[in-house]
């Protein structure tokens, strides 16, 4: 599918946030530890900073008059399901869906989990299709992982897919704002976020290298290259490949840096939560989305 410029009006972004690891270093569910600042379970941490950054997103006076209008019409309980995040998950499905109930998400269970991340990647995908449209719903070649491009015409498609990952406790509303406003700019372009190996990061020798990972926005017409992914590489190869082609825009984003692999992550993650320059939520916890 060939690109073409976009008007800002068209832009049409939704969120996936993967929730479908295994924890495996952790030894538990992972998503369901404490977060130091906001003191919410990590997944509903993570969860409500990609709410509001939707909400900003949506009501911006760059969005669309369609969108604003139709979010600022419902509340949050009410929201059209292709206005909300979609969280994939896997293994933690069930204690996931208790623990975000009450929120306006899409939940969806990838079953292939063991696979690795690409999995979730391609599920992720395939649901905000899916939702966007009853064409997408009746077509039998995004089940089977394709699109078929006089469908991808026909079909009210988003122009863009935001992933991110729920593990990841320092990522905050402005990171993601960034990254979409750089994404407008740049439709044709994947949008991923880059940082340099910090001193904090244990275990790593050499603290220079710079990295390209989510959150990362990919526009429509690398889907097909998204649903096409194996295995437990992510989108790396999609990144790579643009990078190459030069249609990869890098927005710094240090706290995308940070995960929480280990109990033992959460001590490095509390020091950093101490430093006066670092952007942090409030302590509060958030309001109900």
């Amino acid at each position: 599918m060939g690109t073409r410029n976009l008007n800002l009006g068209d832009y049409n972004i939704a969120f996936v946030l993967l929730a479908g690891g295994q924890s495996a270093r952790y030894q538990g569910n992972k998503l369901l530890s404490t977060h130091p600042v906001s003191s919410l379970p990590l997944i509903e941490h993570s969860v409500r900073t990609l709410i509001k950054a939707r909400e900003t997103y949506l009501t911006a006076p760059s969005a669309s008059a369609s969108r604003a209008v139709s979010t600022r019409a419902c509340n949050q309980s009410t929201l059209p399901v292709q206005n909300q995040v979609t969280v994939v998950t896997g293994k933690w499905h069930s204690s996931i869906d208790a623990q975000l109930s009450q929120l306006p998400v899409n939940l969806v269970c990838n079953t292939a989990w063991k696979e690795g991340m690409a999995s979730s990647i391609r599920e992720g995908v395939k649901h905000v299709l899916s939702i966007s449209s009853q064409a997408a719903l009746k077509d039998k070649t995004i089940s089977e992982g394709t699109l078929k491009p006089d469908c991808q015409k026909e079909a009210d498609w988003p122009t863009h897919v935001l992933f991110s990952l729920a593990d990841l406790p320092c990522l905050v509303e402005s990171d993601v704002l960034r990254l979409i406003e750089a994404s407008q700019k740049n439709p044709n372009n994947i949008v991923c976020s880059q940082w340099h190996i910090s001193r904090e990061k244990p275990g790593v020798a050499n603290n220079s290298g710079a990295r390209l990972t989510v959150p990362a926005i990919f526009p429509k017409d690398m889907f097909n290259e998204l649903l096409s992914l194996r295995g437990d590489v992510g989108a790396k190869p999609v990144i790579n490949k643009y990078l190459k082609a030069g249609r990869v825009t890098m927005v710094p984003t240090p706290n995308a840096q940070f995960d929480i692999d280990t109990p033992q992550d959460w001590s490095r993650i509390s020091r950093l939560f101490s430093l006066p320059s670092h952007n942090l939520p409030q302590s509060k916890k958030p309001k109900d989305a």
